[in-house]
């Protein structure tokens, strides 16, 4: 299973023309709930894309 990565990490790998983005689209990143719900989201798409990774190996080799 992939490492669940630390909410920190995520943070810090989100390039400052990202955040720019997500503060035009509301989301600032620098505000502690804001950037709880990107890393919950984050934490998401990264357990849904192992999930498929796993389905794959298990059935198509």
């Amino acid at each position: 299973m992939a490492r669940r990565r630390a909410a920190a990490e995520l943070l810090r790998s989100v390039p400052p023309r990202d955040r720019a983005l997500r503060l035009r689209l509301g989301l600032n990143l620098d505000n502690p709930a804001h950037a709880e719900l990107f890393v919950e989201g984050v934490r998401a798409a990264d357990e849904s894309i192992a999930d498929q990774e796993r389905w794959e190996r298990e059935r198509l080799g």
